[in-house]
């Protein structure tokens, strides 16, 4: 985690054209329960569920989706969270009737082991801070709060010195817990924010009046002093929650989630109903994407090992939708969202070159797609000197349908004869898709 904190920090720092170039698409999940929350991993990996005991998983960015249903999940039980530990291990948390139970998977997804219940209960929020240390939180059962501690990877659940009253009747919701480290904060509906550094008490009131449901928590991993949270309205806080206050907003209806990339000061969030709106570095928030149907319930953005391509964020909704973003983090520019009818390499210009010089390609849908899925191939263009050695990897993640250009500098490089390749795999079976190569010069 450490690592990708400095990654994204170096990243932020020297790339200049990232922030432009998003692209949501729809998933194939293959169900149309109401999916109520995401646990993106690391953009490959990620879990989402739902109701009727709906339980779902991508290994391969979201280009396929496995029914993990049943296994000793009930199917009458409604699923409201999620988080995914790893690819093979998971903890979800649903109820049925009026009582609340706790499920977990080491054996992806194939079997479900009960490995908690509460009568009267209702668990809004599992938390796994490292692999075998994580909390839970759910509404007050009996005047308290219920929150609970596991230490081997929630297999088993303590609530021993975890005491917090219930104050005036409150009561919290499911997808507002958030943690960085030992610091856990999880959203009320009496215009309050809990907060602990520790998971344990005492435990901070954080007032948000006037927003009085916070129905979603989340705080900058890299410098926890910086945050948000929503439900009502939007707020933000820059001194760890000390002080909520208004951020503008737009759209009508309940904020139901809000997420963020660390170190790239981008933001997304979603009220019940069908559109995401983002705010680049802090301006004003627009629509970027409309969903063709259902309303979004819960977003969530990759927590490691993230570096680009498909699975930023994955949005799931009501009707078993989900959205995926994809964006690109080096040098290639997108020139135009129209979709090519064939792979294409154009010859650079200028050619010959004094150093620099731009490759043009175009990028077809890929004909695997499936599902009236718009998504494309897994491009890279490299650059050789005239040995056939290599001298450059300008692009390697994949790319969606458009027309894109990528600058190439040789500026350590002699004079002479250099070749370029574009090569497209398709992402889900790593197969061959087309392959172009043209020559250079560069004269300085």
């Amino acid at each position: 985690m450490k690592a990708f904190k400095y990654f994204l920090a170096a990243l932020f720092i020297f790339t200049t054209n990232i922030f432009s170039q998003y692209f949501w698409t729809e998933q194939v999940t293959g169900v149309t329960a109401n999916l109520t929350s995401v646990s993106n991993i690391d953009g490959t990996h990620a879990w989402a569920c739902g109701y009727s005991g709906t339980v779902i998983k991508t290994s391969n960015a979201g280009y396929n989706w496995a029914n993990l249903s049943g296994g000793g999940l009930p199917a009458n039980i409604s699923l409201i969270n999620i988080f995914g530990i790893s690819q093979t291990t998971a903890l979800t948390a649903g109820f049925i009737n009026t009582t609340t139970y706790v499920y977990r998977t080491s054996n992806s997804g194939a079997n479900w082991q009960l490995v908690f219940t509460e009568p009267n209960g209702f668990i809004n929020g599992i938390w796994m801070q490292f692999a075998v240390n994580g909390f839970m939180q759910g509404d007050p059962v009996g005047g308290r709060w219920s929150l609970w501690r596991t230490t081997n990877g929630g297999v088993n659940w303590d609530s021993t010195g975890q005491y917090l009253a219930q104050l005036n009747g409150e009561l919290g919701w499911n997808n507002s817990v958030w943690s960085v480290s030992n610091n856990i904060w999880f959203g009320t509906d009496k215009s309050r924010i809990y907060y602990s550094s520790t998971g344990s008490p005492p435990w901070m009131q954080q007032s948000t009046a006037p927003n009085t449901n916070i129905y979603t928590v989340w705080m900058n991993t890299m410098n926890i002093q910086q945050g948000y949270s929503a439900g009502d309205s939007l707020s933000r806080t820059t001194n760890n929650g000390t002080n909520w206050i208004v951020n503008p907003s737009i759209g009508t209806g309940a904020i139901t989630a809000f997420t963020a990339i660390p170190g790239l000061s981008n933001y997304w969030y979603t009220r019940s109903n069908t559109n995401i709106y983002f705010s680049n570095v802090g301006g004003p928030f627009t629509i970027q994407y409309t969903a063709p149907a259902g309303n979004f319930n819960h977003l969530s953005s990759a927590r490691s090992g993230f570096i680009g391509g498909p699975g930023a964020i994955y949005g799931v909704r009501n009707n078993g939708g989900i959205s995926r973003l994809n964006f690109i983090i080096e040098g290639v520019t997108i020139i135009s969202n129209e979709i090519p009818a064939v792979y294409k390499l154009h010859q650079n210009y200028p050619n010959p070159f004094n150093a620099a010089t731009v490759f043009k390609f175009e990028a077809p849908r890929l004909s695997s797609s499936v599902g009236g899925e718009v998504r494309g191939g897994y491009v890279r263009i490299i650059t050789y000197n005239a040995l056939g050695q290599e001298t450059g990897s300008l692009v390697n993640e994949v790319l969606q349908p458009g027309i894109y250009k990528v600058e190439w500098s040789g500026n350590d490089l002699a004079s002479g004869i250099f070749f370029y390749r574009l090569l497209v795999t398709d992402p889900n079976s790593g197969s061959l898709v087309y392959s172009e190569s043209k020559k250079m010069v560069m004269i300085k």
